[in-house]
């Protein structure tokens, strides 16, 4: 039946098939009682859901060298998972895990599994899913399961009776927290420990590859307010260059997702998506080709996301485990290295103080050379090490004038009592929370992917209008109600007293404003 099965799914086959509880045998796309159970499956679907078989028919694992893959290969469950249940004669189960799929693609699996997507479920340890199930929810926490976990990844939950089974439905399928599912989050927290879902960038049923690399599959999550990439690579002279390349070569971008392997400067050249950056394959001066990678912070040396962005080194364990560490720095192999590890105890994150022997050290100069060897594919050196310098100077401009100072000057309101609990809790909360999280982020974002716009007039010009004319004021005006005026005075003067300060301290020189004002003449007849 190898290579023949999709000529036998419209085949009435309505066979019984003995129950069976499977192991990794049920990947074995050679094994005869596979075929059959997944002959059966597809037949029956054919009426179900027909659109989920086309959709499966047309993909990768349906034309496989080696055999179709279909239903039951990956939806088989082991004895005693919890999600399992008997269906038709097969043990199965409906939910897909990284660890399903780990079964043929092992690397991917690994490098996904410590990566920064497969973090994103760490949300429910962070102000921004307080936002989601406090502030913007009621007791179900509407607004979190169906904005913030969409995209970062519920906890998945079993629902289960007094004696801890699982329930299961009329059809008797497990029955799952409708609040925690559906749901294809990036950092998804599985019943089996596994972080993620490959469906949230391989769209099932299909799988395709090709579906993963268009910039639509990654804008479904980055985009908005607080992390515009999307729109910013729209902007950019890459967006452009992707959506020309569409029509001066008469393709879809799905046609130019399919070339061959996808190796950057062998197999396509139109443009680079956020896949060919973060993750694709790409050629060497020598002709050899760097393998791709699912760990899309592979090569990323700046953090652009907290409130403070810092250099990012990576720690590879002796247990297989990996970190990244922040620093200018880098770890020596061999040296102990402390950190904080998230981990989940009864539906909390907590961190907990961890200290390991890193065998193995990846520099952010190392992260920023990976990235580079994709820029070079297209650019020359001078160019793609002038734009790192250009946009180094952004974030340690963000760092340096606007966030390091309102930081400790929120931190010295905190610690007086001039505001109180969360961020949220207080119009300067929110205006801190504002600056770093919506206008900071925009801004570092804006630099590292080209888009000026989002830079200035959506980044530090709103960063900047903050700063001065709301976080400032508020801050002051705190201090009067708790009688600390002059505390803060001289602490806010210290700051403005700074070189970098001096046109709002000051005002502009005379030769500036002059300046301005013969600008204006010529250019605008005023």
């Amino acid at each position: 039946m190898q290579g023949k099965m999709l000529g036998m799914i419209l085949l009435a086959l309505c066979f019984a098939v003995p129950a069976l509880a499977t192991t990794k045998v049920s990947m074995d796309v050679s094994n005869l009682k596979n075929q059959e159970i997944n002959v059966k499956c597809i037949n029956c679907h054919l009426k179900e859901n027909n659109s989920m078989v086309q959709q499966w028919k047309n993909s990768p694992h349906a034309a496989g060298r080696d055999g179709a893959v279909a239903c039951y290969n990956c939806h088989a469950a082991e004895e005693g998972e919890i999600t399992g249940y008997m269906h038709e004669g097969a043990f199965i189960k409906t939910i897909q895990t990284p660890r399903d799929c780990g079964f043929c693609h092992e690397r991917e699996m690994k490098e996904q599994q410590v990566s920064h997507h497969a973090a994103a479920g760490q949300i429910l340890a962070s102000a921004d899913n307080l936002l989601g199930e406090i502030v913007c929810s009621m007791e179900d926490k509407a607004d979190a399961a169906n904005g913030c976990w969409q995209c970062h990844g519920s906890n998945l939950k079993v629902l289960t009776d007094d004696a801890g089974q699982p329930l299961k439905n009329a059809a008797g399928a497990v029955m799952l927290d409708p609040m925690t599912y559906p749901n294809s989050g990036m950092g998804r927290l599985n019943p089996d420990g596994y972080a993620g879902t490959c469906n949230a960038c391989h769209s099932k049923h299909s799988f395709r590859a090709s579906i993963a690399r268009q910039p639509d599959n990654c804008g479904k999550c980055h985009l908005g307010p607080d992390h515009p990439q999307i729109e910013i690579y729209n902007e950019s002279k890459h967006g452009i260059a992707y959506r020309a390349a569409s029509r001066e070569h008469g393709m879809n971008g799905m046609n130019i997702m399919k070339s061959g392997q996808w190796v950057l400067g062998k197999d396509y050249y139109f443009a680079p998506t956020c896949s060919t950056c973060h993750m694709g394959a790409y050629m060497k001066p020598d002709g050899s080709v760097v393998q791709n990678t699912h760990n899309v912070g592979d090569r990323i040396s700046w953090t652009l996301r907290p409130k403070v962005s810092v250099k990012l080194n990576r720690a590879i364990f002796s247990d297989g485990t990996e970190k990244d560490i922040p620093g200018d720095i880098a770890p020596q192999p061999g040296s102990l290295v402390k950190y904080s590890e998230f981990k989940m105890v009864q539906d909390k994150w907590k961190a907990v103080p961890v200290e390991k022997e890193a065998v193995d050290v990846w520099s952010w100069e190392d992260r920023r050379n990976n990235m580079k060897g994709v820029c070079k594919q297209c650019h020359g050196t001078q160019k793609v090490d002038s734009f790192y310098t250009q946009f180094d100077s952004l974030v340690v401009t963000y760092n340096e004038k606007f966030a390091k100072p309102t930081q400790a000057l929120y931190k010295m309101a905190g610690e007086d009592g001039l505001i109180h609990d969360s961020d949220f809790h207080t119009e300067l909360g929110w205006y801190w929370w504002e600056l770093w999280h919506h206008e900071g982020r925009r801004a570092r974002h804006g630099a590292a992917m080209g888009g000026p716009d989002y830079t200035h007039w959506h980044g530090l010009y709103d960063v900047a209008h903050n700063f001065y004319f709301k976080f400032i004021p508020e801050l002051m005006h705190l201090a009067e109600q708790k009688g600390m005026t002059e505390k803060y005075e001289i602490a806010v003067g210290e700051v403005l007293a700074r070189p970098e300060h001096s046109w709002y301290s000051q005002g502009f020189n005379a030769d500036i404003m002059e300046a301005i004002k013969k600008e204006q003449k010529e250019r605008y007849k005023q």
